[in-house]
């Protein structure tokens, strides 16, 4: 039976049990696998096999080159045929909406919980200033963040959703697949080990001069020591859409992939690749040609390190280990495991979706939306340079006439010459010999594309801001409510963005307080840093913070409404530090705290996040939450009295 140990993430983690076939007897060329383990992974493959070909899903998944080619503009379906005015409104509409949803890398803020006692909120305060330094060095800017998050915008607007997969590196073979793993020496290592084996095994003289001239240039590499030695830090890979793998066939709302029973990741590898990572040979797996094609496609013209395997790595939370094995095989590509470095929520998969339709997992992409009107736009700006072209006026003149032919070549090949010098007919005039025909009359009705523009800007949620280049607005508060409707619906996306973050953020927080010592900290965050170093003490100090992005900080910024915001505040702060400072100093500290919890009121209501007590210290408090401070007053306050008593008698 096996063995269940329980998980942060609440699951159970199945541990097969020791037998007397070793983890080694895998890289054996003649390891062959349990009838038990050929059972489960066809079950596995079957079950993959199943996502990919349910209806929808497939229907989706051959419908993802006509999605991408309206972003390109390589894909029409209007009805001009070969007479076409390409005006690709799709990617144009995209392009608009990315500044507003991710411009900047966004702030993310570590705060104590309310939970925290007065006595322990100066310590955990400096432990959330820590933790924020940690995570935007870590996941932030040595993650690529950036650039893997807007990549992963283009690819929900594109294609419904995008998947963006966080991995803790640590070792080569120990952790999850990251497709865009940070090499350090580990990877040299296993690319010098695996060269010495196919060494071994080769009997072509091209190919040991080949593998020979690989190995040389691996061990000058290592011996140059450039590249860092261990890596410890986050991944953040972009996975492509079709590559995700929703293995739960009983979750039918998006929000809900979170709770599925197990997830997978297709993950496209070249031979080489796989041999070097998992260190076996790969028996039975089926060979590709390229990345993403149908397994008939020839590889006969490929060399054989040079093909691609589908490497399938399966999340099995249900059961708390992950799953490794290629298509077409019998056997794990490594024995199944619980993995060390995640997070409560157990998956290292953030999926992001905008257009949410109810009772259906798969959200609707922008495109999906865009591309009826983009084959209606296109069909009415090519209409409309059409007849424009035959609007042009047209000139006729007379064969035979008293025109000579010498006469009428000049007139045609004229051009756009002022004069044109002609014998003829004196004696006729010649307009009975040249005249111009009037071209076809535009209606410019009939070709606006106005309706169009507003229809785009509708269903892609930048309506208002269209219409605001229209509509004058005629008093100060029309405008007002027309700048709050132009940020709505693009705001609500920004906002989906930024829960998503905030997730990833409090993953890597609960990864980073479990694996990095204070002295790896020190070195990211500085010698001041706080963080704790008995790992019991983890979970403790995890419930007692809140990670959040701040609302709005990776969108453009709005300088002048921060401004306008911003001198709106400033006098109240000033007036509130000089009325708190007068209170407590006359003794009356209730007042001062009420004036103190008024500020913090009008900041909240302003979406503010100002920390008031780097501003105004908080008054120490004794055991009983009572100020220090007024103690000490009145105790003075007493011994004055006394004084005065004794100076009467």
């Amino acid at each position: 039976m096996p063995e269940v140990t329980s998980q942060p993430g609440g699951a159970g983690t199945e541990r097969e049990s020791p037998g007397p076939r070793q983890s080694e007897d895998r890289r054996s060329p003649n390891f062959e696998p349990t009838d038990d383990e050929k059972k489960v992974v066809a079950t596995w493959l079957q079950r993959v096999q199943r996502a990919e070909d349910e209806t929808k899903a497939k229907e989706w998944r051959d419908n993802l080159e006509k999605l991408r080619g309206y972003v390109d503009g390589s894909v029409h379906k209007d009805k001009t045929n070969d007479k076409l005015v390409r005006t690709n409104m799709v990617f144009a509409t995209i392009a608009a909406m990315m500044p507003e949803l991710y411009a900047k890398n966004p702030t993310i803020a570590v705060t104590p919980t309310d939970a925290v006692s007065q006595e322990e909120l100066g310590k955990v305060k400096k432990f959330c200033a820590t933790a924020e330094k940690v995570i935007r060095k870590m996941l932030v800017e040595e993650g690529k963040l950036k650039k893997r998050a807007k990549a992963n915008i283009r690819a929900a607007c594109a294609t419904s959703f995008g998947v963006l997969k966080v991995i803790y590196q640590k070792e080569y073979r120990g952790d999850p697949i990251a497709v865009r793993r940070i090499e350090d020496t580990q990877d040299n290592l296993a690319k010098v080990e695996a060269l010495i084996q196919q060494l071994k095994k080769a009997d072509d003289p091209s190919e040991l001069a080949k593998k020979r001239d690989e190995l040389q240039a691996n061990l000058k590499a290592m011996a140059a020591g450039n590249e860092v030695r261990i890596y410890k830090g986050f991944v953040v890979d972009r996975m492509k859409s079709e590559d995700f793998l929703l293995l739960d066939d009983n979750v039918d709302e998006f929000d809900e992939y979170v709770d599925a029973a197990a997830l997978g990741h297709k993950i496209w590898m070249r031979v080489a690749q796989a041999k070097q990572l998992f260190e076996t040979d790969l028996h039975g797996a089926t060979r590709y040609g390229r990345p993403r094609t149908d397994a008939g496609q020839k590889t006969d013209d490929t060399p054989a390190d040079d093909q691609f395997i589908c490497v399938v790595e399966i999340w099995d939370k249900e059961n708390g280990v992950v799953r490794t094995t290629a298509k077409g095989m019998n056997r794990w590509l490594r024995e199944p495991y619980a993995p060390r470095h995640v997070p409560q929520r157990w998956y290292p998969f953030y999926v992001l979706g905008f257009n949410l339709v109810e009772g259906r997992w798969r959200p609707i992409s922008d495109v999906e939306l865009l591309q009826g009107l983009q084959d209606e736009y296109n069909t009415t700006r090519t209409n409309y340079a059409d007849v424009r072209e035959k609007a042009a006026p047209k000139r006729i003149v007379r064969k035979g006439g008293n025109l000579s032919e010498g006469d009428v070549k000049n007139i045609v090949d004229s051009g756009n010459k002022d004069w044109i010098a002609v014998e003829g007919n004196p004696a006729q005039p010649i307009n009975q010999d040249v005249m111009q025909l009037d071209g076809l009359k535009i209606d410019p009705a009939a070709y606006d594309v106005t309706m169009i523009r507003n229809d785009m800007d509708l269903v892609s949620g930048r309506s208002d801001a269209s219409r605001a280049n229209l509509i004058k607005p005629k008093t100060a508060t029309e405008a007002e409510i027309m700048q709050e409707a132009m940020q709505s619906r693009v705001g609500e996306r920004r906002d989906t963005h930024e829960d998503l973050l905030s997730e990833m953020g409090e993953a890597s927080l609960e990864i980073a307080l479990r694996d990095l010592t204070k002295g790896e900290v020190e070195q990211l965050a500085g010698a001041d840093a706080q963080w704790p170093e008995n790992p019991e003490s983890v979970e403790v100090i995890f419930r007692m913070v809140s990670v959040k992005v701040r609302a709005g900080s990776s969108g453009k910024p709005n300088q002048q409404r921060e401004r306008e915001q911003w001198s709106q505040l400033m006098p109240v702060i000033e007036k509130t530090m000089t009325s708190v400072a007068e209170l407590r100093a006359n003794g009356n500290f209730d007042m001062a705290e009420a004036a103190l919890e008024l500020l913090r009121e009008t900041l909240r209501r302003f979406d503010e996040y100002l920390d008031l007590d780097s501003i105004i210290p908080p008054i120490e408090r004794d055991e009983e939450g009572k100020p220090v401070a007024q103690q000490q007053a009145a105790a003075q306050l007493l011994q004055v009295k006394q004084a005065w008593q004794e100076c009467q008698e």
